[in-house]
């Protein structure tokens, strides 16, 4: 390299100069001769050969450049200021978040203890509501486990109504086709099996109807094996019947409430004609 590009001298701040003078001067008449060239070849006057025009087009691209280089650089004292404009556009972080400084600590504590307030209301909130919650949900489960036990009740009210309506068309049934010897079998088995209470029975509903449930007094309304007025069926709460075993069933009870057994009873008829 000539002199005038040999390497630049440090500068008082201990940085280098981008250029010395004899340097510019030189660039400067490389891009003038660079210029006039093209304007020459421009106008027709000078005709360069194919061959040497990439070596024009690169002097003029490297004076450009020198060009740029020389506009942009200032020196030392441009060097220097580029330095320090990352610290004039630093910015803080808390600016950057939108967050100010209070004016002194006890707008800052109340600040805070705003914010903590809102907090512990917000937190409130959501466990009055969550209790809330919870208390419709027990009502709701509550509800439903009435509900289903009340459907289960009624189920078991009807299937016991229907097993009862049902024994009660058995009986019936059973009724209508008993013999004698049934009837003096079920009332010894009501008896607990009392053989002297039954002969007693035997004797006193013989008397009357001869155990047929079908009897009827053409004189009153004496009716069945006991022969049980209108109103003395009542008294029994046994509705009057067909029945010869329910008829069996009411005239126990009647012989117990009035006469303490069959055998008091017997003893009425015997002693009046009637019990």
């Amino acid at each position: 390299m000539s002199a005038r590009h040999s390497a630049r001298p440090a500068g008082r701040d201990g940085q280098q100069p981008l250029l010395r003078v004899g340097t510019i001067t030189a660039e400067f008449e490389v891009v003038r001769s660079a210029e006039e060239t093209v304007a020459a070849v421009a106008r027709g006057r000078h005709r360069l050969a194919p061959v040497r025009r990439p070596a024009v087009y690169l002097a003029a691209a490297a004076a450009g450049a020198v060009l740029v280089n020389v506009l942009v650089g200032g020196g030392p004292a441009a060097e220097a200021d580029t330095t320090t404009e990352p610290a004039a556009q630093a910015v803080s972080v808390a600016q950057q978040l939108g967050i100010t400084a209070p004016a002194d600590s006890t707008e800052a504590a109340t600040e805070l203890s705003g914010h903590l307030q809102e907090l512990a209301a917000s937190r409130a909130q959501r466990e009055t509501d969550e209790a809330t919650a919870a208390q419709v949900q027990a009502a709701a489960d509550q509800a439903a486990a009435d509900a289903q036990a009340a459907a289960a009740a009624q189920a078991a009210a009807e299937a016991a109504a229907a097993a009862q309506a049902q024994a009660a068309a058995d009986a019936e049934a059973a009724a209508e086709n008993a013999t004698t010897s049934d009837f003096h079998d079920y009332a010894l088995a009501q008896l607990d099996g009392d053989a002297s209470q039954f002969s007693c029975l035997q004797n006193l509903w013989g008397r009357e109807s001869g155990w047929n449930p079908d009897a009827q007094n053409p004189t009153s309304t004496a009716y069945g094996i006991p022969q049980f007025l209108n109103s003395t069926w009542a008294g029994t709460g046994i509705a009057k019947t067909s029945n010869g075993f329910r008829q069996i069933d009411a005239g126990l009870i009647y012989l117990e409430e009035r006469y303490g057994s069959p055998c008091g009873g017997w003893a009425q008829s015997e002693a009046v004609g009637w019990y």
